[in-house]
């Protein structure tokens, strides 16, 4: 992680993650999505923290063939989700990279607004 944010994951078959995923959506009936932080040590898991969105992580999940945003819109249409939409495969490898962008702006832009040359809103 870097700044909070999964730089880099792989995925795993780990049974006592699956066991607490189930645990963790019977005790709350969450629907949808819940990204949770745990941290895996020889006592077992231990859970960080819990956020109703897709995480950082998400995108590793989704190389590794799971496709959550077709199953919520398939919910939102009444319908059930493809199976397919949960199944992932195991030892996948993801990294997320930072590229440099170049603006080009004249000059005059950035002296009337110097939040533009960090890529303020108006980026």
């Amino acid at each position: 992680m870097r700044g909070g944010e999964t730089d880099s994951a792989v995925t795993v078959d780990e049974p006592r993650l699956r066991e607490l995923g189930e645990q963790i959506a019977a005790g709350l009936g969450h629907i949808a999505n819940l990204d949770v932080d745990v941290f895996l040590t020889d006592n077992g898991p231990h859970v960080l923290e819990m956020n109703p969105r897709l995480g950082g992580g998400y995108p590793f999940s989704h190389l590794a063939g799971a496709n959550l945003p077709a199953a919520i819109v398939a919910w939102l249409r009444g319908d059930r989700a493809d199976a397919s939409c949960f199944r992932i495969a195991y030892n996948v490898t993801g990294f997320k990279g930072i590229l440099p962008v170049k603006l080009e702006r004249p000059p005059e832009d950035y002296t009337s607004d110097p939040a533009l040359s960090f890529g303020g809103p108006s980026s």
